[in-house]
């Protein structure tokens, strides 16, 4: 028992002090910044500082277009995810899964990714407007392409030997994917996923930052032209911690959908 829980121990407590470390650094950096703020180093009229952020942050949950803005982000964001992450797994499985269309279309989707996505923007422009449905597209392109990436990566894990005999006990197409290819691809979904939440979020928001005229980004744009630098820096903040807290709740909740890997694991 101890040679299995003093591993366990010496891990929680690295991850105690990593994260006293962490917290320790952010403390020093806001109050560095305050400070240089209050003294006259840094202009608060065009970097704000740790409490005009505060202070802009609860202006922020009591403004009215405020929270309309975050609420067309969040909606906006949802629907992206939800179409770009759906269409993303139907084409990495199907890329996965046949030589042909992974031979044909993998190479296109990898050129993609690799092309920077804003020189889209125009063109989405063009076809769907200034409003809502920009960041929505936009959005969605970036969930799509990094879903279906890490889907086929996810799918190119599954070891040749289970498939092997999976089709030795006459296991069907269905039995066989559900069985055998969905479990063995169940890293490089979760991956997937997490990277259509991310991407979708950030495609929405740059649209909105820089071609819409609702939103998150539309409201940090307005808020810097008219020099209210706190209720930007407030917004950057919320959001950036949004993130943060998304990123911490979907990585416990894939531990726990996955502990049974590190069962197999062991045998």
């Amino acid at each position: 028992m101890s040679s299995t829980t003093a591993p366990a121990t010496r891990q929680r407590a690295t991850r105690a002090a990593a994260l006293r470390l962490r917290l320790a650094v952010i403390a020093a950096g806001l109050v560095l910044w305050e400070v240089l703020a209050r003294v006259g180093v840094i202009d608060p009229r065009y970097a704000s500082s740790p409490s005009g952020v505060l202070g802009g942050v609860a202006q922020i949950f009591t403004d009215a277009d405020a929270l309309s803005a975050i609420g067309m982000t969040l909606a906006s964001f949802v629907v992206a995810f939800v179409v770009g992450t759906a269409l993303g797994i139907v084409a990495g499985v199907a890329l996965g899964l046949s030589a042909l269309l992974r031979e044909a279309y993998l190479p296109v989707v990898q050129l993609l990714m690799s092309v920077p996505k804003s020189v889209f923007l125009p063109i989405i422009v063009l076809l769907v407007g200034l409003g809502v449905e920009a960041g929505t597209v936009f959005g969605a392109i970036l969930a799509f392409v990094h879903v279906t990436v890490n889907v086929v990566a996810g799918l190119d894990l599954i070891e040749p030997r289970h498939l092997r005999v999976g089709t030795a006990y006459r296991a069907g197409t269905v039995r066989l994917f559900l069985d055998v290819i969905l479990p063995g691809a169940t890293a490089g979904i979760f991956a997937g996923i997490w990277h259509g939440i991310r991407n979708g979020f950030v495609g929405v928001v740059i649209a909105q930052l820089f071609v819409s005229t609702v939103g998150i980004g539309y409201l940090v744009r307005l808020y810097t032209n008219n020099f209210q630098v706190d209720e930007a820096m407030a917004l950057i903040v919320v959001t950036a911690v949004a993130i943060i807290l998304a990123s911490s709740l979907w990585t416990r909740l894939e531990n726990h959908l996955s502990r049974w890997r590190g069962v197999r694991d062991e045998f």
